[in-house]
């Protein structure tokens, strides 16, 4: 069986989120699922990072500045490796057959790039991680570029006791 379903994720913490309702679809539909996580590189998201990156930069110690920007990008790493083992392990319990990729680059780009190798893949699923921030995936665009169906899935309301 090939893969059906395309999960697209950012990768982190939070690059699981939307993965349980994408194997209950994969159990249902008899599919596989295809991860694609997509981030970049380049991105220092704590604002103490920035500041710290900027002041050794101003004093001219590039390679502290280096060493902080590697360090955040094992971190992410670490985190994103930690997650597949996990939603690995889950398909394997649900005989959910799994692949993934990781790969820095601009989402829609990445997205259309892995279709293109990848005609099997019926469905493309967003996860919740994508929208975070201001630099969240541009639906329209991704519409305008992509023409398998495409499912933007939602975070989950806490519910208010």
């Amino acid at each position: 069986m090939k893969e059906k379903l395309l999960f697209v994720t950012k990768g982190g913490d939070d690059c699981d989120n939307g993965f349980p309702y994408i194997l209950e679809l994969a159990k249902t539909l008899n599919a596989g699922i295809a991860m694609l996580m997509v981030y970049n590189k380049k991105v220092m998201s704590a604002y103490e990072d920035v500041m710290a990156a900027v002041a050794f930069a101003e004093a001219g110690d590039l390679e502290t500045v280096k060493q902080l920007i590697q360090s955040q990008e094992k971190e992410i790493k670490e985190a994103s490796d930690k997650k597949i083992r996990g939603m690995y392990e889950k398909c394997s319990e649900n005989s959910v057959p799994f692949t993934h990729q990781i790969i820095a680059d601009d989402a829609i780009k990445a997205i259309k790039n892995f279709l293109k190798d990848r005609p099997g893949i019926d469905m493309v699923l967003l996860s919740p991680n994508l929208y975070a921030g201001k630099k969240g995936i541009d639906l329209k665009e991704l519409l305008r570029n992509i023409t398998k169906p495409i499912v933007s899935i939602s975070k989950l309301a806490g519910a208010k006791a």
